[in-house]
């Protein structure tokens, strides 16, 4: 399973793609299926370790009214106190709107597509079905498609880094609030 973060090279694909995008909607979109990765594993005794966040409904549901009152609520507080950029100026990334809402939706679907292409059990249609749907598999070798995924995604996000180190416009800033 590629680093929880590498999950974060959509979305910066996404803001280059579209600069308007909010980056904040889209990085914690991106990462909030795994929030409920320990959770899972704890109530079932380690025989699984993602579900509801993983699956098609609850990324559009749960997983996107949870990432939109991160975003809109907590990140900017949290972001300006660890890495000192201006509140106000993260909070006007972070204000409420359908666009924002929309966006923490791609960023919650984009981690169920990316998991769906390696991990052994992917939970899509739960609680329909709590079978895998392995349509998306690369191949049937787990370490095979673990590895290619990691490697496409890291190609992203360094890409993205050494961008935004070039730019010299705040490294912080470009990371995590665009």
């Amino acid at each position: 399973m590629p680093a929880v973060f590498l999950h974060s090279s959509f979305a910066y694909l996404m803001k280059r793609f579209n600069p308007q995008f909010s980056l904040p909607a889209l990085l914690v979109g991106s990462m909030m299926p795994d929030v409920e990765i320990l959770a899972i594993y704890y109530l079932t005794n380690g025989a699984i370790d993602r579900l509801l966040f993983h699956s098609i409904i609850g990324a559009m549901t749960i997983g996107t009214i949870t990432s939109v009152v991160i975003v809109v609520f907590i990140y900017p507080s949290f972001v300006s106190l660890f890495f000192r950029i201006d509140k106000n100026y993260i909070k006007k990334k972070c204000s409420c709107s359908w666009a924002l809402i929309g966006l923490c939706l791609i960023g919650n679907i984009s981690h169920v597509f990316i998991d769906a292409t390696h991990h052994t059990f992917n939970p899509l249609l739960y609680p329909i079905l709590d079978q895998s749907i392995d349509l998306f598999r690369i191949s049937s070798n787990r370490i095979f498609d673990t590895g290619i995924i990691t490697v496409i995604l890291s190609v992203i996000y360094f890409v993205y880094a050494a961008i935004s180190l070039r730019e010299r416009k705040g490294f912080w800033k470009q990371m995590l609030v665009g």
